[in-house]
């Protein structure tokens, strides 16, 4: 409500003011908006250049060797996990082969120490049967000695 109560030459002043800002304001976003569509452009010596494309050879050919090597590492790796599949195939199998090894030892020990135990009571009983005919012999050549 300040703008009703100007008078009026402050009025013109102010709307040519406005005017300006605006003409202003149009023509400064023009040419930001065409600085900013316009591409850069850099200079570059031949020797530049030159050094550059080297550089570029050299880096496909570093890519090529590491792709080289990445496919062999990739093999040996596919190689590596075959192999190792056998082996634990392989341990597998010892393990399983020593458990029944095992077994059949303890068997073995259990069925030797019966043995023994069964050899000792056949000597003790043939002990026996040896001293039970000694005995009888010693009483018997005492009987015919005495009579």
């Amino acid at each position: 409500m300040t703008f009703l109560t100007l008078d009026q030459t402050t009025k013109k002043y102010l709307l040519v003011f406005l005017s300006c800002l605006l003409f202003w304001w149009l023509l400064s976003a023009q040419a930001t908006c065409s600085a900013s569509n316009v591409p850069k452009i850099y200079t570059i010596t031949e020797e530049e250049l030159q050094g550059l494309d080297s550089r570029l050879s050299r880096l496909a050919q570093i890519s090529s060797t590491q792709q080289t090597e990445s496919k062999r590492l990739q093999e040996q790796l596919t190689k590596s996990e075959q192999e190792l599949l056998v082996l634990k195939n392989q341990l597998a199998t010892s393990t399983v082969q020593l458990q029944t090894a095992q077994a059949s030892l303890q068997n073995a020990n259990q069925l030797l120490k019966e043995y023994g135990q069964e050899e000792r009571r056949t000597r003790l009983r043939i002990k026996a049967q040896r001293n039970t005919w000694i005995t009888i012999a010693s009483c018997l050549l005492v009987a015919l000695a005495v009579k």
